[in-house]
C-alpha cells in the first residue's frame, strides 16, 4: 500500500513539473494594485476660468506601490454636449528619465455598457527598462461654449507587475515537453490544429485553473481583436500576464477576455480558460452580446490606422497566417460556411461568419481590431477557406467593382468598414417618385444557361436609424424585368434570397434598386455586395456504353441523359482512343439537346474514351468521361493433348486458348464416342485448362473438341470436327503426382 501512495506521489510530482514552467520550489508572484485620485488631489488645477474653454492641469510624478512592467488608467467624468477630456501619461524608472507623452484613448473592448469608469488603453514600460516605478499624468478639458461645465470626477491608475514568469522562449520549451508527455485528444478534422502555447505554461498564478462558472456554446462566428497595447513589447508573456491580471481582478471578470492571443512572431496563446480547449467552445468576454457562439482571437499590439490613432501598426504576416491556422482549425472542426453570415446566439442581427470585433457593433463603438487589422478580412476568409478546402459556390458582385454603377446623388458610407468586403453605400427610403434620387444597378453575366439564385446583402451598420422593409428590386434579364421586394429591417446583416431566374449564358443581366419603396420613408436602403449561385443547369450523364463494359458488335449504341433539355444549345458526342480526347476515332454534333445516337466503328478497341459536351452558354458542361473496350471477335481454342499410363483408365485432357483484346473468360469441353453423332459436355464454363477424364466406357475410342468464351462475351463457334481423340493419348511410363504437404 505504502509503494503504491509513494508511486501515486511521484507520478502526481513529475506532472507538476511537466506543467509548471518553474521548479517546484518556487513560486511566482504577480503584484496588481489601483491608486484612484480624486479632486482633492488636483484642487484648484482643474478649474475652468470664467469664459476660458481650456484647462490643463499637469501632475507632479507619483510613485507607484511597486515597480510596475504595465499600466491601465481609467476614469470617471461628466462630459456635456460640446465638451472634451483627454488625459496623457509617461512613466519613468527615475525622476527626469520620463517617456514620450502618450496620448490615452478609451479602450471600447475593455469597457462594458454597464461600467461606471471609462477603461483606458494598457500602457507598457519600454523593454529596455522592464519596470518603472513613476507616473505622471495630463489633463486637459476643451468645452465649446462657456456655459458647459466638464468635470474629471476620478482618475484610477492600475500598476501591474507580470515580469516574474518565463520567457517566450522558456514557454516554447515547457510547451514542447507538455506536448510530448500528452496524448493528442482534439477531435480529428480535416484541417489540424495548430501549435498552442497552453494555460498551464504561460498562466502561472494560483487562479489560473479555475474552471468554476465556465459556460459552453459550439462556435458559429470567428472575430478578430487586438489588444490595444504597445507595439514594441519585448516579452509576449508579460503583456498577456499583465492583460489576463487586469481582466481577473480589476475588471472583475474572473479570467483573460479572449480565447486566444497572437503575438508578433505568430505564436498563438490560449486565453479564456476552458476545461478542454481541443474540442469545448467556452464562452470569453470580448464581444458583448456575441460573446456566446464566438470565437475572439486577439492581435497583440494596436493596429489602427494613423487616422484612426495616435498609436498605430500593422499585423506582421506571421500574425496573420497564425490567425488563418486558427480560425481554419475551428471553421472545420465546427463545419463553419466562411462566405455566409447568420445571427449569433445573443442578437437580432446577422453577423459575418469572419469579422471584426468592431462589426458586431456595426462599425461603432469600437476601433477594434484597428482599420490596419480590419482590412485584412476579405484576405483572411479567403485564406481560411483555401485551408480547409471551402469554394462558395457563389459569385459575388461588390458594389465597389466595376459591375457595379449608381446615381450621381448623394450617398452614405457607414463608419469603420462596415459592409461585407469593408464598405457599403447607403440612402434614404422614399414613397414620392419625383423625390427618388438614388439608384443602383450590379451586372452578372453567368457562364452557361440556368437557373440561378440571386441573394443580396444589407449590412449590420451603426446608422442611428432602422432599414427599409420595401427594398425593391428589378431582376432585368432576356428582354423581361421580374421584382423582387424584401425586407433589409428584418434581415440586416443576413444573405436576402430575390428569387430563383432563368439567366441565358454569357448574356448580362441587370440587378436594379432604387431609394423607391411603398412601405416607408426616411429609413435606410442598402447598397452593398449581392451574389448568385447557379441551382439548375444542363449536365449529361453517360449512360451506354457503361463505364467499365465491352461491347461485342461495332454497331454502337451512345444514349446519355440530359437533366434539363430545354437550356441546351447544342450537343457533341466524342470517342477517343485516349483519356485526353487528343484522337478521335468518332465525333457528332447537333444544334439541340440529343440523347441518343449509333456509330459503326470500322475495326476492334480495347478502349474507347466517350463523353458528351452541352453547350449552354459561354461555358460548356461535360459530361463524366466513360470508357468501354469494342471486342466483336471470338476467341479461338482447341484440346491439345490426352495423357494416359499403363496401370490407369482415366486420361488426363489438356487445352487452352487466346484471344486479342479482352481475353479468355471460360471453356467448355465436350467429348464423343467413336461411331456417336452429338457431343456430350464434359467440363462446362471453367477456367482451368486440364482435367481428368473417366471414360464411361473403357474399351472406347473417345473424341474431344473444346470452346471458349471471352470477356467481352463472345463464343467460339463450336468445333465441326474432333480437336484430338483417346486413340491419340501419350503413354506416360508413371503417374506425376503433385507434391503433398504434410501439415
Amino acid at each position: 500500500m505504502k509503494s503504491g501512495i509513494w508511486l501515486g506521489l511521484t507520478l502526481l510530482a513529475l506532472i507538476f513539473v511537466l506543467r509548471s514552467p518553474f521548479p517546484a520550489h518556487t513560486t511566482p508572484t504577480a503584484r496588481i494594485e489601483s491608486v484612484v485620485l480624486s479632486a482633492a488631489d488636483w484642487a484648484g488645477g482643474l478649474q475652468m476660468a470664467n469664459g476660458e474653454l481650456t484647462a490643463v492641469y499637469t501632475s507632479p510624478a507619483i510613485t507607484a506601490p511597486f515597480p510596475f512592467n504595465a499600466m491601465v488608467p481609467g476614469w470617471t467624468a461628466v462630459l456635456p454636449d460640446g465638451a472634451k477630456l483627454e488625459l496623457q501619461l509617461r512613466t519613468a524608472a527615475i525622476a527626469g528619465q520620463w517617456t514620450d507623452w502618450y496620448d490615452v484613448h478609451a479602450n471600447e473592448d475593455w469597457t462594458l455598457p454597464e461600467d461606471e469608469i471609462i477603461t483606458g488603453d494598457m500602457i507598457a514600460v519600454p523593454a529596455a527598462d522592464r519596470t518603472h516605478r513613476l507616473v505622471q499624468y495630463r489633463i486637459t478639458l476643451t468645452r465649446e461654449e462657456a456655459n458647459i461645465s466638464p468635470q474629471l470626477q476620478t482618475l484610477r491608475l492600475t500598476f501591474i507587475d507580470s515580469t516574474d514568469g518565463p520567457s517566450v522562449a522558456e514557454m516554447q520549451a515547457q510547451q514542447a515537453e507538455l506536448d510530448a508527455a500528452q496524448r493528442e485528444t482534439a477531435v480529428t478534422t480535416g484541417y489540424p490544429r495548430p501549435a498552442v502555447i497552453s494555460r498551464a505554461v504561460w498562466c502561472i498564478y494560483d487562479t489560473c485553473s479555475d474552471t468554476s462558472d465556465l459556460t459552453y456554446e459550439p462556435v458559429t462566428h470567428l472575430i478578430v481583436h487586438h489588444t490595444v497595447t504597445d507595439n514594441a513589447y519585448a516579452n509576449a508573456a508579460d503583456v498577456i500576464r499583465a492583460i489576463y491580471l487586469f481582466h481577473r481582478d480589476t475588471q472583475g471578470w474572473g479570467d483573460i477576455g479572449y480565447n486566444y492571443l497572437i503575438d508578433r512572431s505568430g505564436l498563438i496563446y490560449e486565453g479564456h480558460m476552458s476545461e478542454d480547449y481541443l474540442n469545448l467552445d467556452v464562452v470569453g468576454i470580448h464581444a458583448s452580446s456575441a460573446n456566446s457562439g464566438s470565437l475572439g482571437a486577439a492581435l497583440i499590439g494596436t493596429y489602427t490606422t494613423p487616422d484612426e490613432y495616435q498609436d498605430w501598426g500593422t499585423p506582421t504576416a506571421a500574425m496573420l497566417e497564425s490567425l488563418a491556422n486558427l480560425f481554419a482549425w475551428k471553421a472545420d472542426q465546427r463545419d463553419i460556411e466562411i462566405y455566409d453570415a447568420s445571427r449569433a446566439v445573443n442578437t437580432l442581427w446577422g453577423l459575418p461568419h469572419i469579422m471584426g470585433h468592431r462589426d458586431v457593433y456595426g462599425g461603432t463603438n469600437t476601433l477594434c481590431p484597428g482599420g490596419n487589422a480590419h482590412a485584412y478580412l476579405p484576405w483572411l476568409r479567403a485564406a481560411v477557406a483555401q485551408r480547409i478546402g471551402q469554394i462558395s459556390p457563389y459569385t459575388f458582385i461588390s458594389e465597389t467593382s466595376a459591375d457595379f454603377t449608381h446615381s450621381s446623388a448623394f450617398w452614405f458610407e457607414p463608419l469603420g468598414g462596415c459592409g461585407w468586403q469593408g464598405h457599403a453605400y447607403y440612402t434614404w427610403s422614399t414613397t414620392n417618385p419625383a423625390a427618388s434620387t438614388n439608384w443602383g444597378e450590379w451586372r452578372l453575366t453567368p457562364p452557361q444557361n440556368g437557373y440561378y439564385e440571386i441573394q443580396v446583402y444589407a449590412p449590420y451598420c451603426d446608422t442611428d436609424n432602422t432599414e427599409t422593409n420595401g427594398a425593391r428590386y428589378e431582376i432585368r434579364h432576356d428582354g423581361t424585368t421580374e421584382t423582387a421586394v424584401v425586407s433589409h429591417e428584418a434581415n440586416v446583416g443576413l444573405w436576402m434570397t430575390l428569387g430563383t431566374y432563368q439567366l441565358t449564358g454569357g448574356q448580362t443581366a441587370v440587378v436594379r434598386l432604387t431609394d423607391l419603396t411603398t412601405t416607408d420613408s426616411g429609413v435606410g436602403v442598402w447598397f452593398d455586395d449581392i451574389r448568385y449561385r447557379v441551382v439548375l443547369q444542363a449536365t449529361a450523364d453517360n449512360l451506354s456504353p457503361a463505364n467499365g463494359d465491352w461491347v461485342t458488335q461495332k454497331t454502337v449504341n451512345f444514349t446519355w441523359g440530359i437533366n434539363a433539355p430545354l437550356l441546351v444549345n447544342s450537343t457533341l458526342l466524342e470517342v477517343s482512343t485516349t483519356p485526353d480526347f487528343s484522337q478521335i476515332v468518332a465525333a457528332q454534333s447537333w444544334p439541340t439537346a440529343v440523347t441518343a445516337y449509333t456509330h459503326t466503328f470500322g475495326q476492334d478497341y480495347p478502349a474507347l474514351y466517350w463523353r458528351v459536351t452541352l453547350s449552354s452558354g459561354s461555358a460548356p458542361t461535360v459530361s463524366p468521361t466513360a470508357v468501354f473496350g469494342l471486342d466483336s471477335t471470338p476467341p479461338e481454342s482447341r484440346v491439345t493433348a490426352v495423357y494416359t499410363t499403363p496401370t490407369s483408365l482415366n486420361y488426363t485432357v489438356t487445352w487452352q486458348g487466346q484471344d486479342s483484346l479482352s481475353g479468355i473468360a471460360s471453356y467448355t469441353v465436350e467429348y464423343q464416342a467413336a461411331g456417336d453423332a452429338g457431343w456430350t459436355p464434359w467440363v462446362t464454363a471453367v477456367s482451368t485448362t486440364s482435367g481428368s477424364f473417366a471414360p464411361p466406357n473403357p474399351g472406347e475410342v473417345y473424341y474431344f473438341r473444346s470452346q471458349a468464351r471471352d470477356l467481352a462475351g463472345n463464343l467460339e463457334a463450336p468445333h465441326s470436327t474432333a480437336d484430338i481423340g483417346t486413340d491419340q493419348a501419350i503413354l506416360l511410363p508413371h503417374a506425376i503426382m503433385l507434391p503433398v504437404i504434410q501439415r
